[in-house]
Order: structure tokens, then C-alpha cells, then sequence
């Protein structure tokens, strides 16, 4: 019994003077929120990896080293153009995550114009790097489709651009709600986003499978069209979605933190007053 009081009795000794954390620790450090410009440059600069990734993929098939699960050999033709195409899109909000960061990677301020420039550039830099993929093909690109005809038919590159555009654009619109939103709105929107996963990857097959048509182009300006403007309403509503947590001034700080000692004091808590029945002289034990 005698050494449990001395442990308690120096536990409490030990104990730093001033206010507990205001809150729950975080569960990871927080990072500043960075420029405007660094967002930019980082998500056209991933977006160009992540093309060079994909094509690396291409090019592996193309030499037949690369087998499925099964040990099947996968094959570089249109599917697979279109598969690696369409992982591009998809994958694409996932540039802009940063769980370190207390926006989430979705910035409150500037937004708008950085996802719109983003994932315009974006698609841009990945259809400038998609024209090497049918120099990979050989003969299995089939004359006359998209993914044969993409560095020689300009009808086929704007149709890539396109599919480019408002895949990225509806991916992050399906994204970045479930990021800012929370776990409830995440849970809302997973079947949506599985739905979307499973269209983005057979529309990318249909791309590159087929040739390219005035029907087909102008379905892909409407989708990428009205991506964007979801997109752009979005990230209008970024703060609504997720409201800023508010920011206490210095004198709201100080304030608090009298009040806090003057309640330590009232209480009889305070570093001159030892707590009663702890720190105060304790009766020898019974033998």
C-alpha cells in the first residue's frame, strides 16, 4: 500500500503545469497547405509518371513477359490500350490526395481553377503520351480503330483527348465528395463509385476498340462537357460540404486559458496548492 501512494505521489509531482491539448491529439502531423502553383505543377507532374507508368505496361505486354493470374499471356492490343487508358482516368483524383494535409489535398481557397486546369493539362499530357502506344501494337492493331490510328488520325486523337477529359473529370467528381465529405457520404456514394468503376474501364475498351465517328465524338463533348461543370459546381460547394473548423484568435486563446486557471483555482487544482488526500501527508501503513 506504501508504495502505491509514493508511485501516485510522484506521478503527480511529474505532472507539466499549464492547460491539457485543447482536443484530441491528431492522428497524423499535420502539413502546411501549399501554393497554388506547387498543387498545379504536382498534378501535372504525377499525371505525366502515372502515363509513363501505364505505358510501361504496354510496352511489357508488347514482349510477351506480362501473364495474368491464370499465367495467361496478356496481349498488347486495343483492350489493353483501353484498360490502361481508362486506370489513367480513373485513378486520376488520387493525384491530388494528401491525407497529411488538413484540406485533404483539396485546397478551400483556388480550387475551381486548379481541378478545371488540372485535369484539362492533364488529359492533354496523357494523349501526347499515348501516341507511342500503337507503335507497340505490331500486328495486332487492327486498321481503322482508335488504338491503331492514334498518332496518324487526328479524329482519333481529339476522340482520345476527349475520353481523357471526361474521364478524369468524372472520376474526381465521384471522388472528392467522398474524400471531404467524410466516412457517411463515403458510404453513400461506394455503389455509385463501383458503378463508375466498371463504365470507365468498358467505355476506355470501347475507345480503342472501335473506329472513330461524328456519334461517338460528339457523346464524348457532351460527357466531358457536363463533367466539368459537375466538377466546377463541386468545387464550389467544397466548403459547404465540409465546413472550415473555426480558428480561435490570440485574445480568444488567452481568455480561454485564464478561464481555465481561474477554474484550476476555484477548485483548488493549482501547482501552490497540492490536491487533497493525494499529495498531503499520508498515514504510515498497519503492520
Amino acid at each position: 500500500m506504501w508504495r502505491l501512494w509514493v508511485c501516485d505521489d510522484e506521478i503527480m509531482s511529474e505532472t507539466p503545469p499549464g492547460p491539457p491539448p485543447p482536443g484530441p491529439l491528431p492522428l497524423h502531423e499535420e502539413k502546411p497547405v501549399p501554393t497554388w502553383t506547387r498543387d498545379f505543377v504536382r498534378a501535372l507532374g504525377v499525371s505525366l509518371f502515372g502515363a509513363l507508368f501505364f505505358t510501361f505496361f504496354i510496352w511489357l505486354a508488347s514482349t510477351g513477359l506480362m501473364v495474368s493470374n491464370n499465367f495467361d499471356i496478356i496481349e498488347a492490343d486495343a483492350m489493353w490500350m483501353g484498360i490502361c487508358a481508362a486506370g489513367l482516368a480513373f485513378f486520376f483524383p488520387f493525384l491530388f490526395m494528401e491525407h497529411k494535409r488538413p484540406d485533404d489535398g483539396f485546397r478551400r481557397e483556388g480550387l475551381i481553377p486548379l481541378i478545371l486546369l488540372g485535369v484539362v493539362a492533364s488529359a492533354v499530357i496523357v494523349s501526347l503520351v499515348a501516341l507511342v502506344w500503337p507503335f507497340f501494337l505490331g500486328v495486332r492493331a487492327v486498321p481503322g480503330t482508335v488504338a491503331a490510328e492514334l498518332n496518324a488520325d487526328p479524329a482519333s486523337f481529339f476522340l482520345v483527348l476527349l475520353f481523357f477529359i471526361g474521364g478524369m473529370a468524372w472520376s474526381t467528381c465521384m471522388m472528392m465528395p467522398m474524400m471531404i465529405g467524410g466516412y457517411k457520404v463515403a458510404l453513400w456514394l461506394l455503389l455509385p463509385y463501383l458503378g463508375f468503376a466498371f463504365l470507365i474501364f468498358f467505355a476506355g475498351v470501347q475507345v480503342f476498340e472501335n473506329p472513330p465517328s461524328l456519334l461517338v465524338t460528339m457523346i464524348w463533348v457532351a460527357v466531358a462537357l457536363f463533367g466539368l461543370a459537375v466538377l466546377t459546381a463541386l468545387a464550389a460547394l467544397r466548403n459547404v460540404i465540409d465546413k472550415p473548423k473555426p480558428q480561435m484568435t490570440a485574445s480568444e486563446r488567452d481568455a480561454a486559458y485564464q478561464g481555465y486557471l481561474a477554474d484550476r483555482r476555484r477548485r483548488g487544482l493549482t501547482n501552490e496548492n497540492p490536491l487533497p488526500g493525494i499529495d498531503g501527508p499520508q498515514q504510515p501503513p498497519r503492520r
